[in-house]
């Protein structure tokens, strides 16, 4: 128990004190409403700690007062209107054109994903190491491509196990890093643009909601670059 009393009032009064929020308190007890504002200290205390700025009754429960010192007052929600039981609402059906465009932003965050996941590289020793592919290790590589174009060895670079340190690779290693890092990228970005095509043609609800990431595209949507890329794909593992 605390006692109360208001700013430049001797009587006190025992009450029970919550904070409910930076600008709401509670007091509950045996006391008379008033907004002057009011101190509190512990019994037999001069605590008086310091509730002047409350003198905005926000909130009368049944047994107790809330104050505020924002003057805000407590709105009672409104409530929500019932529906006549007789009238049924159908769930919205979204367009066709909804459809796609929803499908392109999934396979889009897809694309994104797999990109960012990177890639196994063989390295000359017969090693094999994996790297991400973000959006920071792909203009990373674009500078270290500079570096193995001008021949430097020793270029630092980093696999994508953050326990390990970064070390140097030879020219010839990152070459290949970078090369396999430069075409892989290049695939899912020219897939993805065919992709998005092949769905915004799609005339079927049905067959734009079934459409994955990796699904194989229709020739007749396929641009040239991605038919010269899964020729050279099947010749690699034919």
């Amino acid at each position: 128990m605390l006692e109360l009393k208001y700013i430049n009032l001797k009587t006190s009064y025992e009450v029970e004190f919550f904070q409910i929020s930076e600008n709401i308190i509670e007091i509950r007890g045996d006391f008379p409403v008033k907004t002057h504002g009011f101190t509190l200290s512990r019994p037999g205390q001069n605590d008086d700690w310091d509730y002047s700025d409350f003198t905005t009754i926000y909130r009368i429960l049944d047994d107790s007062i809330q104050f505020s010192n924002d003057e805000s007052i407590y709105v009672e929600p409104k409530p929500e209107p019932e529906l006549p039981p007789d009238i049924s609402y159908e769930p919205y059906e979204p367009t066709l054109s909804e459809l796609q465009e929803s499908k392109i932003r999934e396979m889009n965050n897809e694309q994104q994903k797999i990109i960012q996941a990177g890639i196994n590289v063989a390295l000359t020793n017969g090693t094999i190491e994996h790297f991400t592919l973000t959006s920071q290790d792909q203009t990373s590589l674009m500078g270290l491509q500079a570096q193995v174009a001008q021949g430097l060895d020793n270029i630092p670079w980093h696999t994508s196990d953050q326990t390990q340190h970064c070390k140097y690779y030879s020219n010839a290693d990152m070459s290949l890093i970078v090369s396999a890092a430069m075409q892989y990228v290049t695939w899912h970005v020219t897939y993805f643009r065919d992709l998005r095509i092949y769905i915004r043609s799609l005339d079927e609800k049905d067959i734009v909601s079934n459409i994955y990431y990796g699904i194989q595209i229709p020739e007749k949507y396929q641009s040239q670059p991605l038919k010269d890329m899964i020729v050279l794909q099947n010749n690699i593992c034919s």
